[in-house]
Parts: C-alpha cells; sequence; structure tokens
C-alpha cells in the first residue's frame, strides 16, 4: 500500500525548507530503490551490510508501508520509515549519504538535501538505449524531456559502474562525467559470484517438478509498445519443444520481466517440464542463475549477469530492427552466444549449447572482461569502503 499523492505532495513542500532546520549527521546512511516502492537490488545488499557496520548506520525510506514493515520486522529494529513522514523526513534532510537505483527520483516529489552526497547505484547493465542516448536518433531529447532528465540526475555526485566500458555508455546516456563514476563493481552481484546454489530451489517451488537433468532459463527484456512474442518462430510448434525437453530431460522455466504480465499456462499446458519463474514465484533471478545451465533472451542484461557464472546463451532478436528502445552496443558483434531465427535452428542451439560448453567460452570470457573489470564478490565491501573515505571529519 503507498501513500496517498496528497500527502506525497504535502511533503514535497516541507522538503524544500526542512533541510534549513536539520543538522548533517556524518554517519548515516538514507537508502531506497525502485522509485521508493521496493526493496531490491544494490540498496538493499548495502543497507543490509551496514546494519552491522561499527559506525556508520543506515535508514531505509520508502513510500510502500509494506515494505517499511517487512524490513521492520526482519531487522528486529527500527530502520525503515515512511518517506513521506515528519520521521522519513527528518532522516532524510539529515543524511550524509543518499543512496538510491532509479535517480533522485527514487524519493517521489521531494528535494534533496543539498549537502548530501547522492550516489546512484543503478540496477542493470546497459545493453539498451535510454534517457540522452534516444533510441533511434543522435539528436538531444526535446526540452521537456531534458527537464526532466535533469531533475533526475543533474545532482548526482556519483554513479557505480563496473568497468570503463560501462561508465563509457552510461556518461553518454546520463550526460554525467566520468569522473562521478565509481568503477567499484555492483553489490547485487556479490551473491551471485560468491553465493551457494541451492539444489533443492526447484523440489522447493515446483514440488510436482520431474527429474531433469539441465536447467534452461528463458527470460526476454520488456516492452512497452508491444507485447513480447515468446518461441517467435514461423515454424513454432509446442508439441515439438515439449517432445525436446521430454526427450533430454530438460527444465524450461519461463520468467517474464516484472512489467509484463505473461500467461504461462498455456505453455504449461503441453509439458510438465515447462515452469512459471516470474518474480511472484522467485523474487531474487540470482537464485535461479545459480542453477541455470542456458540463458534464452533477445536483449536483457541477463545474459551478461549469467557471464559472471559462464553460463551460455541462446539469442532471440525476432526484432532487433524495430525494437523500441535501441542497443547501446553492436549487437550482432558482441553476442556471446549463436542466434535463432527458427525453432528448428532453436533446438539444434539448446542441444549444441547444452552439450558443448566451450563452443563459445572465449567469446563469454571477451564480452565478460569489457563489461566487468572485476567479478571477485567484493563490490559491496569496495562500497562501503567509498562511504568510510567521505565521511566528513
Amino acid at each position: 500500500m503507498k501513500t496517498g499523492y496528497p500527502l506525497q505532495w504535502a511533503f514535497g513542500l516541507l522538503s524544500l525548507v526542512y533541510p534549513f532546520f536539520s543538522k548533517t549527521d556524518r554517519f548515516k546512511v538514507v537508502l531506497t530503490s525502485f522509485h521508493g516502492d521496493g526493496y531490491r537490488g544494490n540498496t538493499k545488499l548495502i543497507f543490509e551490510k551496514l546494519l552491522n557496520h561499527p559506525y556508520l548506520y543506515p535508514v531505509w525510506l520508502s513510500r510502500n508501508h509494506n515494505v517499511v514493515n517487512r524490513i521492520n520486522q526482519e531487522s528486529g529494529n527500527e530502520n525503515a520509515f515512511l518517506v513521506h513522514s515528519l520521521r522519513g523526513l527528518r532522516e532524510l534532510s539529515s543524511a550524509q549519504f543518499l543512496v538510491f537505483t532509479h535517480g533522485t527520483s527514487d524519493f517521489p516529489f521531494l528535494k534533496l538535501p543539498p549537502k548530501a552526497i547522492k550516489i546512484q547505484t543503478y540496477h542493470g547493465l546497459p545493453t539498451k538505449r535510454g534517457e540522452y542516448l534516444r533510441p533511434t536518433s543522435d539528436k538531444k531529447p526535446n526540452m521537456l524531456h531534458r527537464l526532466i532528465l535533469w531533475y533526475r540526475f543533474h545532482s548526482i555526485n556519483y554513479f557505480l559502474s563496473s568497468s570503463p566500458y560501462v561508465t563509457r555508455i552510461f556518461s553518454q546516456r546520463f550526460s554525467l562525467p566520468r569522473q562521478n563514476f565509481l568503477e567499484s563493481g555492483y553489490p547485487c552481484y556479490d551473491e551471485l559470484i560468491t553465493g551457494e546454489p541451492d539444489h533443492n530451489l526447484i523440489k522447493k517451488t515446483w514440488p510436482d517438478a520431474p527429474h531433469y537433468e539441465k536447467i534452461i532459463l528463458y527470460a526476454p527484456t520488456f516492452r512497452k509498445l508491444k507485447k513480447t512474442k515468446w518461441f517467435p518462430f514461423d515454424d513454432y510448434n509446442i508439441n515439438k519443444i515439449a517432445s525436446y525437453l521430454e526427450e533430454k530431460q530438460v527444465l524450461m522455466l519461463l520468467r517474464a520481466h516484472p512489467n509484463e504480465k505473461l500467461d504461462t499456462g498455456r505453455y504449461m499446458l503441453y509439458s510438465n517440464r515447462i515452469l512459471d519463474a516470474s518474480q511472484h514465484v522467485i523474487e531474487n533471478v540470482y537464485d535461479l542463475l545459480q542453477i541455470t545451465d542456458l540463458i534464452i533472451t533477445d536483449y536483457s542484461s541477463i545474459f551478461l549477469e549469467g557471464l559472471l557464472k559462464d553460463i551460455p546463451s541462446v539469442f532471440l532478436p525476432y526484432d532487433l530492427e524495430t525494437y523500441e528502445r535501441g542497443l547501446s552496443f553492436n549487437y550482432q558483434e558482441w553476442l556471446p552466444g549463436p542466434i535463432a531465427t527458427n525453432q528448428k535452428q532453436f533446438l539444434e542451439e539448446i542441444e549444441w549449447s547444452l552439450s558443448d560448453k566451450n563452443r563459445t567460452q572465449k567469446k563469454r570470457a571477451e564480452i565478460r572482461d569489457r563489461f566487468f573489470s572485476t567479478y571477485d564478490g567484493g563490490a559491496t565491501d569496495r562500497f562501503i569502503q567509498f562511504l568510510e573515505n567521505n565521511v566528513i571529519r
């Protein structure tokens, strides 16, 4: 349940003056994510690590009552507050650090304290264009769009990155100088790199799932203007796909983008080896990547995250020429796996990728090293070291 908009607007007005009556607490780190509605991503990992820090202390702000209640119940303390409340505004106004995932609008309608160090951790790797990188043109956005972008990003002091290549793309995309980027890596990938796979996850989540030898994760990106086409083949035949999965004892997990609704039932009718792995079933996609043998996607950055576990991928870019957001790099040049354009080829590439993982290993390593300077699982610690180094003495 979200705070009502009239109350959000009222606190937006209060936030214009509140910082003038607040003293900065140099050890306070205020965090949020996903437009103030979620509890996920880089900021979640940082927040939970800071709960045990000797002198820095974290505060989570949200406009979602359920998020606040959940965090306080899990931590056993009052570490989370509604951002549109007097307590929330007091915590915000006295923060030394503000840490978020989607821009300063993660604190909706609020004027942020000018003295706070504002850090954008972001929420994914830059496979797609956006913001100042328009989908189909290198021209600048229109004036209104530039004003909105200026509001969301101009006051950011630091922006997380995972490599010089990622920094270059994000610098262009958000019109921020490269010296503003911290190439410390992303905390949310630490658990993927160092965590142990839960080999009982399938049985715990789908008790009736059959015995399997391999797991395929099918996770395409989101399209706002059109619905995503699943199995986008002219020779599409779900019975043949079901037969292949049964013969090879493979599970295929369908994971739609969080913003997209998918009726998985129409596929599951044909095979008990096709399972719904959407966010409402398994919230943390990295739990799935720990046990995945092959990724199927189009333009989602999940294939890059999979490189941290050396997972091969098969690509289905059926709308490459018309994709609404455009891509930030040469797609075909930087793919660490094959493209399938029909179902026959799709099943052949799956078979080849599952039986010969070494086939594209060199290319996977090349792409991984371009997007990740380090992959040692230490990004959270490096970020906290940065906070410690920037505490006002």
